[in-house]
């Protein structure tokens, strides 16, 4: 079941997509980061670390972890994005996303609502990397494990992030 932020956040992203001329899979994620004005850039960062956005003054850097699989680095430069464009309005800040928590550094201007913050960023990046109306220009009738796999590798995805994009749109029904 999609939250109430789903439909907004996926119609943002989309949107965002359209302007930039970046609309097509897979998309061009990179690119969407560094036309919100952000660098990217790639470390070895801690293993539960997947990377984090400093936005301070006119500085903006998304930092991902070279370490980690390439479909997991996308998701986290959209994930990342998703702060940097939903959550433009919260001022200077280090958002350093972990495998299980977010950690937020905050000047006092920030509000509370992270863990909300945080689905609106995972919503959004799910909405980047695989747009809706994308998704339904490679459906087939019937889904198959085997045209999930080949989904999430046209889009650059996890067949995990793919199963699940497909279940909240409803295009596939939830086992």
């Amino acid at each position: 079941m999609r939250n109430r932020y789903a439909k907004t956040i996926d119609q943002q992203s989309a949107e965002l997509l359209r302007k930039m001329n970046l609309l097509s899979v897979p998309v061009d994620v990179e690119g969407v980061a560094q036309k919100l004005g952000a660098e990217v850039v790639y470390g070895d960062l801690e293993d539960d670390m997947s990377g984090f956005l400093l936005r301070e003054k006119e500085v903006v850097k998304i930092a991902v972890n070279r370490l980690h699989h390439p479909n997991r680095q996308r998701f986290t430069i959209a994930h990342e994005c998703g702060h940097l464009y939903l959550h433009a309005d919260q001022g200077d800040r280090l958002w350093v996303d972990k495998a299980h928590f977010t950690i937020f550094y905050r000047d006092s201007n920030s509000s509370s609502g992270d863990k909300l913050a945080e689905i609106q960023a995972n919503q959004f990046a799910a909405g980047l990397l695989m747009p809706e109306v994308l998704l339904k220009e490679h459906l087939t009738q019937e889904l198959s494990d085997v045209d999930i796999f080949r989904l999430a590798l046209r889009f650059q995805v996890s067949e995990q992030a793919m199963t699940l994009r497909l279940v909240s749109l409803g295009m596939l029904a939830a086992t």
